[in-house]
């Protein structure tokens, strides 16, 4: 019973997940066709992406960033839990993401100070659903924390 969710480039590191979102027609655009090829999945996105991609749009509020969007995403698909697993939200190690910087197209978390309003108002309108963050160092507390064993129930 458990959907593996993955966002914009972690679909890199977790080819076998159930479900891609990514928010951005530039991320599509650049990494579209590789995700076409390499990526069986479910692919959603706010945006209308380049055709012939087989990304579905919804829909849904994104709350200024595809992290909670994603989430936003789960919540409104009707999910009851949701585990967070590396929505750090600060530069760990320096870095805006664990996979390194996109490309000077795509945006490099330029407006992360403005992140954590967005995830305590999704907290906020999802209430009603236990989302966790298992994520190992997070800038994020409007989630309860947990280590990624005790959520996975493990």
């Amino acid at each position: 019973g458990r959907v593996v969710l993955t966002v914009n480039t972690t679909y890199r590191a977790v080819p076998w997940a159930d479900v891609l979102y990514a928010m951005d027609f530039d991320w599509w655009q650049m990494y579209g066709e590789d995700v076409r090829t390499k990526f069986n999945g479910a692919r959603y996105s706010t945006c209308e992406p380049p055709r012939g991609l087989g990304v579905q749009r919804l829909p849904i509020t994104h709350y200024g960033n595809s992290g909670a969007a994603a989430i936003s995403m789960a919540a409104q698909g009707g999910v009851e839990r949701i585990v967070l697993l590396g929505y750090d939200c600060q530069r760990t190690g320096g870095k805006a993401h664990w996979h390194g910087d996109h490309p000077s197209k795509l945006g490099n978390a330029a407006r992360m100070n403005d992140w954590a309003d967005g995830f305590r108002q999704l907290a906020q309108d999802h209430k009603s659903i236990t989302i966790v963050n298992a994520s190992r160092d997070t800038a994020l507390d409007c989630f309860k924390r947990v280590d990624l064993q005790t959520a996975l129930g493990v």
